[in-house]
């Protein structure tokens, strides 16, 4: 599976930085969706669909890199996409997956980006969804802390009212909100308040603390203490 899905990516430029980031930023979440489905006992076959979920949840990203040059979901939104070019073109059937599972993997990456995941009465399909939106949260949090695969741009802007009002609220950030580089970043900081697995939630924690000392901190040190504080909290609440 994951030679097919690296045959798929070499369809595109390979000289783009975007493309490698994601490339590798997939490979990465397929292995954060298989350790984080074995601490949360999800059964063996989950354990397997998790890691398909994670390898091919940004599937529409490529193209949309490609054609658009960028990463918003402006013109296209590229979970959707993904899922179009996945199972409306059929493109799924490359990678030899049980069609049995294929209505799970479609819910999951459809949600997976959205500011909140459709209301869905199936557990295991809600399972896979709020797995891969943390995962690919802590993947992201990661590479801005950690990688210098993306620039980190901040400028002098202040924090737009209704990012702020965003963060007093305990809600994430509708990207809409966000209209200059630091709304962004609170953007970022506030995936904490859309984590839905405890375990998850404490590795974002660490995250943050790494990303949080390459940010300015006369800009950002009210927002990230308020967040640290409601990730303590929580974390002790459900101890």
């Amino acid at each position: 599976m994951i030679e097919q899905f690296k045959k798929y990516v070499e369809n595109f430029d390979q000289n783009n930085n975007d493309i490698k980031a994601k490339l590798n930023h997939s490979l990465r979440v397929m292995k954060l969706n298989e350790e984080y489905a074995k601490k949360l006992k999800f059964s063996q076959e989950d354990i397997e669909i998790a890691k398909i979920i994670g390898l091919l949840h940004d599937y529409g990203r490529f193209i949309q890199i490609e054609k658009y040059q960028t990463m918003k979901d402006e013109k296209i939104d590229h979970a959707d996409y993904g899922v179009k070019l996945l199972f409306e073109n059929k493109e799924i059937e490359k990678f030899n997956i049980p069609k049995d599972y294929y209505d799970i993997i479609e819910f999951a990456i459809k949600n997976h980006n959205k500011l909140k995941i459709e209301k869905e009465i199936d557990k295991r399909k809600l399972k896979h969804a709020k797995l891969i939106r943390d995962t690919d949260k802590l993947d992201i949090i990661f590479i801005f802390g950690y990688l210098n695969d993306f620039n980190l741009e901040m400028t002098h802007d202040k924090i737009t009212p209704k990012v702020i009002e965003s963060i007093k609220n305990h809600t994430s950030v509708n990207l809409h909100d966000c209209q200059n580089p630091n709304d962004y970043i609170v953007a970022k900081l506030a995936f904490a308040y859309d984590m839905n697995y405890d375990i998850c939630l404490k590795k974002l924690k660490d995250n943050l603390e790494k990303l949080y000392q390459r940010l300015d901190k006369d800009i950002f040190e009210e927002t990230y203490e308020k967040i640290k504080q409601y990730i303590k909290e929580r974390i002790d609440k459900n101890a």
